[in-house]
């Protein structure tokens, strides 16, 4: 199986149980192969009974053993490849590697019983999650029935997230080949319904996945031949890396945070790019039913190479939609744009804050407290947002309409508990006059809310200036050593023309920029303070 710490138990629970298992649907040429070659490896174990043979077993492995092909852990029983030949076979060109797989994944989900559910069986769906994980991450088919026992393991070791996206194709596969009455069918709705009540999520009623809907998934399989096809569900996205394709990122968001897919909306508007820099560019677009929205679209670039730019998109996309508060730019869908992932939200009309309160005279103070109770609900989130600025290239403080500041840019944002698993590896970020000491002068300094408060208290000097931090200083690798020394903006006397409070805001910002990180306040109490200003 290529997997470590493969238990006895396994094979005797798949051994015992391919005698009774009866798949719900014909079996594919595939699947009938696979049963074959289990019932070949397998039988020598059973006797007459059927029973398991503990000791035929034992002998094998332990004749294995002897050949140093095998390694065992007395405690748990379990049987192990050591290193070496674990390390030869992982870089071994297998040429039925995949039908391999599928030998793995049926052998696990036959251990499997889904008529139990005591303390003993809970103990071995928990014994086999991460086996689990691992066949599924290998990116081939599983079975309809093979998918409904790995949506239990996943339920037994409180991985709610993978149970859901499972048992919502097992859900949609079962009412479009079974029919919606189907005592299945059912199940599947019931057990959906208890996934949600587990997540803390409104449970959809049995017609809240209308046909309308299921049509709308991009389940490629549904393409292929009926009974050969319909049997098969793709693999759940697992993980988001450079190479998943943009339809299964899409299928992922869609059926698991219930984000809108705006392809369509966005395929026949006309879309005009208002910006660009070195991290994205901006179009301009109206979707069909008239709201002028933003497409933002990530770029490359030296640190961030092309095959980067999708599971930075993605990270971006998984961090942001989870926000809700009026001074959060609102995210609307994602959508396949010019064949690169996009994010959609709404135009706004007035630009970026800075640019608002110099050229409307605005309240300085209010736009202040609005940015700050962004970022204080953001950190009361556990979220990191990592590079807070008001003008510079790409601002992601604006404002709306109606005036209402929102913030906005959230790829380098820190959630402490995400849902989805996108793996990153570049650190550092930011802009440098925004950047805390610590950013800039620890290789392995990473975002936090006491960076993001620095950063914070930059922007709200920008909004009372109009200027970029450090206005007065040309080159940023000026800037950076002042930074990295501890010194802090000159005073800015544009604050009192706007205030009378100029000295306590002045003095608060004195606190944002210490270069202890523990000594600068939080997010909340610098709205607290805007607060009683205003």
């Amino acid at each position: 199986m290529h997997h470590r710490g493969i238990p006895e138990e396994v094979f005797r629970r798949a051994a015992e149980g391919l005698s009774t298992y009866t798949p719900t649907l014909p079996p594919t040429e595939t699947e009938d192969r696979v049963t074959a070659f289990l019932n070949t490896l397998l039988d020598p174990f059973l006797d007459s009974n059927p029973k398991w043979n503990s000791t035929a077993f034992t002998h094998l492995m332990a004749e294995m053993l002897d050949h140093s092909f095998l390694d065992f852990a007395q405690p748990g029983a379990l049987y192990s490849m050591p290193p070496c030949i674990h390390n030869a076979i992982a870089i071994t060109q297998v040429s039925d590697a995949p039908f391999y797989c599928r030998v793995a994944t049926h052998l696990l989900a036959l251990a499997v019983d889904p008529n139990r559910d005591d303390y003993e069986e809970l103990k071995f769906r928990q014994l086999v999650a991460s086996h689990v994980n691992s066949v599924l991450l290998q990116g081939e088919n599983v079975s309809l029935d093979e998918a409904a026992r790995f949506v239990l393991v996943y339920l037994s070791n409180n991985q709610l997230e993978e149970a859901e996206i499972l048992q919502l194709e097992v859900l949609e596969f079962r009412r479009r080949i079974l029919g919606e009455a189907h005592p299945l069918s059912l199940d599947s709705q019931d057990q959906l319904d208890t996934i949600y009540r587990m997540r803390g999520k409104e449970a959809p009623n049995a017609h809240s996945i209308d046909e309308d809907y299921l049509a709308s998934l991009p389940f490629s399989q549904l393409s292929r031949r009926p009974r050969v096809a319909q049997n098969r569900i793709s693999v759940s996205l697992q993980r988001i890396g450079t190479n998943t394709p943009l339809a299964d990122i899409v299928k992922h968001f869609t059926l698991v945070s219930r984000l809108r897919d705006l392809t369509h909306d966005l395929g026949s508007c006309p879309a005009l790019r208002t910006s660009w820099g070195g991290i994205g560019d901006i179009y301009r677009g109206v979707l069909h039913d008239g709201t002028e929205v933003a497409i933002k679209t990530l770029r490359c670039s030296r640190t961030k190479p092309e095959s980067k730019i999708v599971k930075y998109t993605a990270r971006e996309i998984a961090a942001w939609s989870k926000l809700d508060h009026p001074n959060i730019l609102e995210f609307l869908g994602l959508a396949v744009f010019h064949n690169q992932l996009v994010m959609v939200s709404p135009w706004m009309h007035y630009g970026n804050v800075v640019e608002f309160a110099t050229g409307r005279g605005a309240n300085r103070c209010s736009l202040c407290l609005q940015l700050g109770s962004a970022v204080a609900y953001m950190h009361s989130m556990g979220v990191v947002h990592g590079d807070i600025k008001g003008m510079y290239r790409q601002a992601n403080a604006l404002v709306s309409e109606d005036g209402i500041v929102k913030l906005t840019d959230f790829g380098l944002t820190i959630v402490q508990e995400p849902d989805v698993y996108i793996s990153i590896t570049e650190k550092g970020g930011g802009t440098e006059r925004w950047m805390a000491p610590e950013l800039l002068l620890e290789d392995t300094a990473i975002r936090s809310k006491k960076a993001d408060v620095y950063a914070l208290g930059m922007t709200f000097l920008e909004i009372f200036t109009g200027l970029p931090p450090f206005n007065y200083v040309k080159r940023d690798c000026a800037v950076v050593a002042m930074i990295t020394r501890g010194e802090a903006p000159r005073y800015a006397n544009e604050i009192a023309l706007y205030t009378r409070q100029s000295d306590r805001i002045w003095d608060m910002l004195q606190q944002c920029w210490k270069r202890n990180p523990g000594e600068r306040p939080t997010a909340e109490h610098i709205k607290d303070i805007f607060y009683e200003i205003m």
